[in-house]
């Protein structure tokens, strides 16, 4: 087990005047970017709008996207269709797509967002086709565990939900796949060999190629999303 991990919290957040040509001010965080991991990632950040404000319309022309609602409502756009989202809900982004997001509660809404190279638009991303594609949300505290090739034709593999009681533990290893988690509710450890982070609200781990971590719930347990992509086999110039 080795102990490659990218770690952050959401300290210092940013401000983003009218996202994407939308209204208001959002805050925002980079939790792994391409160059932290060694897969096709565009980035994955954490989003937040306060009540009223949007993250305007826009067209997905050369990335695919996932993203999860922590809290909040809001409306997401699709395609020109209005669809209602709450805490609990992916939305898959398909290339082509043109998507935006309005906060209509009374708290802030926030998301994740995982952003990816689209098919054909990334080295070891190959142009598999895209009939069977298709943006929709997805209650995720129902499903639990999605196959985003359901959904999507480029390097991501998968989102889930855990919960992990106190004392019990799962393992992430990063062989054919990367791995990014971001812990929702509870508290807990990642530990890569000798580095133990602690996990609480906020914390992300990113875990890139040829990396493992063990997951433990700590006294109350521990909830997190994590989404994984494939990398190509010489990522980070293996052989």
């Amino acid at each position: 087990m080795t102990d490659r991990l990218v770690i952050t919290t959401l300290d210092e957040p940013s401000e983003v005047h009218e996202m994407h040509g939308g209204e208001l001010v959002a805050r925002w965080k980079c939790l792994v970017r391409r160059n932290n991991m060694f897969g096709p990632w565009e980035a994955v950040e954490r989003s937040s709008l306060p009540p009223g404000a949007a993250s305007g319309v826009h067209l997905h022309s050369r990335t695919e996207q996932f993203d999860y609602v922590v809290s909040g409502q809001g409306v997401m756009t699709i395609n020109g269709a209005d669809h209602p989202v709450a805490a609990g809900d992916l939305i898959t982004t398909c290339l082509g797509t043109r998507h935006g997001i309005r906060n209509t509660g009374t708290e802030d809404l926030v998301w994740l967002v995982i952003e990816v190279s689209g098919p054909g638009m990334a080295e070891g991303v190959p142009d598999s086709g895209t009939e069977d594609v298709r943006a929709e949300v997805i209650d995720l505290r129902e499903a639990r565990d999605v196959d985003a090739l359901d959904y999507l034709a480029g390097p991501l593999r998968r989102a889930r939900l855990v919960h992990l009681d106190p004392g019990r533990t799962e393992s992430l290893v990063a062989d054919d796949q990367e791995h990014v988690l971001f812990t929702l509710s509870g508290t807990g450890t990642a530990t890569a060999g000798a580095t133990t982070v602690p996990l609480r609200h906020g914390v992300s781990v990113g875990l890139p190629h040829r990396g493992a971590a063990s997951i433990e719930g700590g006294p109350d347990g521990v909830e997190f999303f994590v989404v994984s992509l494939a990398v190509p086999a010489n990522a980070g110039g293996a052989s």
